[in-house]
């Protein structure tokens, strides 16, 4: 790993006076940057890995220490928190949170090394079966103390180890210390994300985290159920020992004890003690407000809201979010069908939880004018405060935070009494690539750094740095080799002419051929040439400068006599060469099996030890242009292996990367996708019209539902409906199960709620469906990235269901307006819904085809 310039940046979008360089390149899904007073950089990879840089620049970092071993990485968590001590160095410790392979309450394996030991095997599924990772593996959290001697980890105490988790996503969240001295640590409700969750799922065990009132192995079910998502809400269930799951708690860091001043500081439960704000889904990033102490929580959304919820540091009474009982300012309508004890006693208690500080819709824009992409999906995550240096003065105090999903980072400036003020949010980085600002973090300097989990088609990630200048900007330099190998001697064109300068001023090069810290005189000419004849690496660099004397350095590294490798995957096999998808297909628990094999014209056949896959899940909301990846598990130094396939929401497909590595470091990769098997569910009501739970769906029957096959979902109705000024008792699903209850989807098929009886059907017999019409739509081929349609049917009163692409069908009214649509071939679909639930069996279909971004 190097640090590396800004060669190869995203062109990320920023405000006038703005620039965006890369820090540190070259990472392994970084989560966490943090600075020391000394100048010491420490950066947190998702796998395990704590670096140290001696300050940004540095080339060459230090492993400060090696967590692999323990760290579950796998989808979305592993290593996710860092924090300082606020005394470092002179107090020598560094606190990390990570996802811990163990479960709670088991002994710990005899595989853990002893500390300071190398891990004998990264990607260590989890202590269960390799089944188990369909819903994935009961781990737990834990909060660790790690004492740095110089620029290593001597030794690790353990705080806490709690937060429970059966699912890849929900993990624990973010460090940070407050003004006081106390630690604060945020963890989510570590269920599930494609259904409601109560405690009926789990394997080979229901209820695998042993939530009340069952015990591991046994499902729960409404009204009493206190598991899944409902473990946000431990704090309301007394009669049992409190979880940490979806709060934030703040603690001694000497001890991880609750803080002397948290509200229940006198409580006999340990948790309860350490617990100040609850109810939270996922807080995977907080910031706190040193002048105001407050903090100010990013908690990742469900369907429909992601939030910010402000607290006080020290609250009288712990913090209530309301989840999963509430999502954003209203009942979470997922839960609300269930009848829950918990959720009931909330809704019956006004004032009981407290509405979001700041929130936004999925699939909207999160502030007018916002041009950032909402139809992959939304996650809150990154946030800080800019407490001044060289930002502009309107920026002071102002609030930062990020989406990661959509690839923005958002400011908020400080209203008249100092605190941000949500009406003055606007977008402030845009197009910011994959997984922006999953942290943020205001160096000493006052520039703003945030972490990019991936590169450009899911390369290493980086350190992305923000500076402001108000007057000049320094060049941005970018290099390229061509070729950047050869068999033989390497005959190399250097190519800095892609830099680029704001004010358009005449840039010079001077170059250093040995890569050694010795330029050559400047010159205009951005391309040199140079012939290596020997086998071993060379790193060249190029300082650019502008007419004002300022500078920027990239650098690139080429590889005489040595070519890649040639990485060749033979299972999965591709369904046509050349296709870059297989000819399998996958259903939720399948066993994945991959192997590879990779030549090198230097090496010959390489040994397992340097080729390496990862996996990938991406969930493609918006239809199969807009997808977003979740990381599945890595599989390091290995031909072959299997990977289970997961659990999620459809439209879904899993990619999987080869790469091969050869003695030098060059490499080379190829990527295979395998797309899932659908199954259709049909949801309906007798009498229709009745709002029921299907999964992540709770609509007014008749509506559909596709999901991945073997995939679990949760069917709910609730206890009565109205219906022609009557009120009728829920008498039972069609296939059997209760009101509430939980069906594999193995086949396509039909399942009704009935509502005292069966329903009548109209006189005479059985009437025809409704026939659908579509009046207008736009052209076979559009330079429009919107689509306006506007349809009828042949008879009244109807409904009619919308679906677009591949996303899920829904309620819809004439006329049905798509924005942002990107371009290539998109396909609509409309059918009649009429008043006994009979819909078109043919419903209106148009194909079209998007070539231009005309709004």
């Amino acid at each position: 790993m190097a640090a590396v310039s800004a060669a190869g940046a995203t062109a990320a979008e920023l405000p006038a006076g703005f620039q965006e360089t890369v820090a540190i390149g070259g990472l392994k899904e970084p989560t966490a940057i943090r600075f020391s007073p000394d100048g010491r950089v420490f950066v947190a990879e998702k796998p395990g890995i704590i670096l140290v840089y001696d300050g940004i620049g540095d080339q060459t970092p230090e492993v400060f220490a090696d967590l692999r071993k323990q760290v579950y990485d796998t989808g979305d968590r592993g290593l996710l928190g860092l924090a300082l001590d606020p005394g470092f160095p002179a107090s020598p410790y560094v606190y990390a949170l990570y996802t811990f392979d163990h479960v709670i309450g088991e002994q710990a394996p005899g595989v853990y090394p002893a500390w300071g030991q190398p891990p004998t095997y990264e990607g260590d599924p989890c202590p269960k079966p390799p089944e188990a990772d369909v819903d994935a593996c009961p781990v737990s959290g834990r909060l660790v103390r790690l004492q740095a001697v110089g620029n290593h980890a001597a030794s690790e105490s353990v705080l806490i180890e709690d937060w429970c988790q059966q699912t890849s996503s929900h993990s624990i969240g973010d460090l940070r210390f407050g003004p006081e001295g106390a630690l604060f640590a945020s963890g989510g409700d570590g269920a599930g994300f494609g259904n409601s969750e109560f405690g009926q799922f789990g394997w080979p065990h229901k209820n695998q985290c042993g939530d009340p009132p069952g015990s591991i192995g046994v499902a729960l079910s409404p009204p009493t159920a206190e598991g899944g998502s409902l473990r946000a809400q431990d704090l309301r269930t007394p009669a049992d020992p409190t979880g940490l799951d979806g709060s934030v708690i703040r603690v001694n860091p000497q001890t991880g004890e609750g803080w002397p001043g948290n509200p229940l500081a006198s409580s006999p439960d340990p948790n309860a003690r350490r617990t100040v704000g609850y109810g939270f889904r996922n807080p995977f990033r907080f910031a706190i407000d040193a002048q105001n102490h407050e903090l100010y929580v990013d908690n990742v959304g469900n369907v429909t809201d992601e939030e910010i919820d402000r607290f006080s540091t020290s609250p009288t009474t712990p913090y209530n979010s309301g989840w999963p009982c509430y999502e954003g300012n209203g009942p979470n309508p997922g839960f609300q069908t269930f009848e829950l004890n918990v959720c009931n006693s909330l809704y019956a208690a006004p004032g009981s939880t407290s509405p979001p500080f700041f929130m936004y819709v999925h699939k909207q824009p999160v502030t007018s004018g916002d041009q950032c992409i909402s139809s992959n999906g939304s996650a809150i995550s990154g946030a800080t405060f800019y407490d001044g240096g060289e930002f502009p003065l309107s920026y002071g105090r102002a609030f930062f935070f990020a989406d990661s999903v959509r690839g923005c980072i958002y400011v908020m400036f400080a209203g008249a009494d100092g605190r941000p003020d949500p009406s003055t949010t606007t977008p402030f980085l845009t197009n910011g690539g994959l997984y922006p600002g999953v942290d943020l973090e205001v160096g000493p300097e006052g520039a703003l750094y945030y972490a990019q989990l991936f590169g450009p088609e899911f390369g290493d990630g980086s350190i992305k740095r923000v500076d402001y200048f108000a007057g000049n900007q320094p060049p941005i330099a970018h290099l390229k080799a061509t070729p950047q190998w050869s068999a033989g001697s390497l005959n190399a064109e250097f190519d800095a002419g892609g830099s680029t300068d704001a004010e358009g001023e005449r840039l010079s090069y001077e170059w250093d051929p040995e890569g050694d810290g010795s330029y050559e005189a400047p010159t205009s000419n951005p391309v040199m040439f140079k012939t290596f004849s020997d086998s071993q690496n060379h790193t060249v660099a190029v300082r650019v400068a502008d007419q004002q004397g300022a500078t920027s350095v990239a650098r690139v590294t080429v590889y005489p006599e040595d070519t890649p490798p040639q990485p060749q995957i033979l299972e999965p096999a591709e369904s046509s060469p050349g296709s870059g998808v297989a000819g399998e297909t996958w259903g939720v628990g399948q066993a994945l099996h991959f192997s590879g094999i990779a030549d090198d014209a230097q090496d010959g056949r390489l040994a397992p030890v340097a080729l390496d896959w990862s996996s990938r899940l991406y969930h493609c909301p918006g239809g199969p242009t807009s997808c977003h990846a979740h990381p599945l598990q890595a599989f390091p130094h290995t031909a072959s292996g299997t990977l289970v396939a997961p659990e999620h929401e459809y439209p879904s497909h899993i990619g999987l990367t080869f790469t091969a590595t050869d003695s030098r470091g060059l490499s080379a990769s190829r990527t295979i996708e395998i797309d899932p098997r659908a199954v259709h569910l049909e949801i309906r009501s007798q009498p229709a019209g009745v709002t029921l739970t299907a999964g992540p769906l709770t609509e007014p029957a008749p509506f559909s539902l596709v999901a991945i096959e073997g995939s679990v979902t949760t069917l709910s109705a609730p206890v009565s409906t109205r219906s022609g000024g009557t009120d009728h008792a829920f008498a039972g699903w069609s296939d059997g199960g209760a009101r509430t209850h939980t069906i594999v989807a193995n086949r396509s098929g039909i399942y009704t709620a009935r509502y005292g009886g069966p329903e009548p059907g109209p006189p005479g017999g059985r009437r025809r469906a409704p026939q659908t019409r579509l009046l207008k739509h736009p052209a076979k081929v559009s330079s429009s990235s919107s689509a306006r349609f506007t349809f009828d049917a042949n008879r009244r009163p109807v409904r009619f269901r919308c679906k677009l692409d591949r996303l899920h069908t829904r309620f819809c009214r004439s006329p049905r307006i798509y924005k942002h649509l990107r371009p290539g071939r998109h396909l609509f679909k409309v059918a009649a819904v009429d008043a006994d639930g009979s819909a078109d069996k043919t419903p209106a279909t148009f194909r079209w085809r998007i070539v231009g971004t005309r709004g």
